[in-house]
């Protein structure tokens, strides 16, 4: 099996955090008790107008030390991002929201702020 017993709404959050194992030379998340990642000082904007998915997503992320700032609507995070913008080394947003989706959010935050942006699609 791909993912362990994870509800779909992890699914995205898992593979992306199976991504950062990778980056760093580990080949399975099951091998982080032999050589940890540590995320701790990393600083995530996670954008979502679905509270409930806002909630899911920045839970998960702070039970994996990372330190999550939540936002209800993109234009709030650009606001956000411009006071701030050297503060934050990731954004996870949703790519359905009413005021921008999140590919435009994507774009302007790449060529405003030169940030990744994780893009996820969760439905509670």
């Amino acid at each position: 099996m791909l993912f362990p017993q994870l509800p779909p709404h992890c699914v995205v959050i898992y593979r992306f955090q199976t991504l950062l194992y990778m980056e760093n030379g580990i080949n399975t998340p099951y091998q982080q008790s032999h050589n940890p990642i540590s995320a701790i000082g990393v600083n995530v904007l996670v954008v979502d107008d679905d509270l409930v998915c806002l909630s899911i997503v920045a839970a998960v992320m702070r039970a994996w030390k990372y330190q999550v700032v939540t936002v209800k609507n993109p234009l709030d995070a650009l606001a956000t991002l411009q006071l701030g913008h050297n503060f934050f080394h990731l954004i996870v947003t949703d790519v359905h929201m009413l005021e921008m989706n999140g590919f435009k959010f994507q774009k302007r935050v790449q060529e405003e702020f030169h940030l990744p942006v994780v893009n996820e699609y969760l439905h509670p």
